[in-house]
């Protein structure tokens, strides 16, 4: 069994420094740690398997894999912000859409905010106090948008299966692996509306889907679709579409 240094246990909550490293420096790590790990570089530049990491990038990598970094390419030194940090709940969710099915990624010029929470990490005075910095730097990370299309599409997927039921945001984004307000945030860089909004798109979809194609009662359409009101689900139709269930029947029907 490989040798894991005491201080990147699992149950250690997080670890962060400071390093200037100069031409020799290498660290290899073949199963990795059981933590992620974070590379700021601040200046010169590094290179993490075969991925080249210039000043100003932001490096996450999944825990347990491997680990193999050192000196970049024509550099003459690394200086970088380093943390090895146990996320757990929604910020492990976070961590894991920004990775994406990879075992790290690397992102390029990251936003100044990320460096100032990395050093905030390193200087913490408390374990508690360098946590809240790391997920600071990690929530000014931007998920791809090729990444947010996919949490779009879980979202619908969630919605469709979950239709029926009496589910909140909460739910949705547990599901998806992100917090509330993460997933409020992605949703609205992709989509321009809230998770609720989403939901209520997606139900009204469907109630005017099963209202042209189907001669299904309204009630029954209203529980289809989580309403247990049928007033109440007409209402909101009316809102959407501007006519009542009953009159968007015969529109879409030709009156039949």
């Amino acid at each position: 069994m490989p040798h894991v240094d005491p201080a990147l246990r699992r149950e250690t909550i997080v670890i962060a420094g400071y390093g200037e490293e100069t031409l020799g420096y290498r660290i290899r790590r073949e199963e990795g740690t059981p933590n992620w790990l974070v590379l700021y570089t601040m200046g010169g530049a590094g290179r993490f398997e075969r991925t080249q990491c210039p000043k100003g990038s932001f490096l996450i990598v999944r825990p347990q894999v491997l680990q193999d970094y050192s000196i970049g390419a024509g550099a003459s030194h690394w200086e970088q912000l380093w943390v090895h940090v146990a996320f757990t709940g929604a910020f492990e969710g976070y961590a894991d859409a920004l990775v994406g099915h990879a075992p790290y990624r690397l992102f390029l010029d990251a936003p100044v905010e990320c460096e100032r929470w990395l050093h905030r990490c390193v200087h913490a005075s408390s374990k508690l106090h360098a946590l809240h910095a790391i997920q600071g730097a990690l929530l000014e990370i931007e998920i791809p948008r090729s990444d947010a299309a996919g949490i779009h599409a879980d979202c619908l997927e969630f919605i469709r299966i979950h239709m029926s039921e009496d589910f909140g945001v909460a739910e949705m984004a547990r599901a998806v692996g992100l917090s509330a307000s993460r997933l409020t945030a992605v949703l609205r860089a992709q989509s321009s509306l809230s998770p609720r909004e989403l939901v209520e798109t997606e139900r009204m979809k469907v109630a005017s889907e099963l209202l042209a194609m189907t001669n299904l009662p309204i009630q029954n359409i209203a529980a289809r679709i989580g309403l247990q009101s049928p007033f109440y689900f007409s209402l909101r139709f009316k809102k959407a579409f501007g006519v009542s269930p009953s009159e968007y029947r015969k529109l879409a029907t030709g009156g039949a």
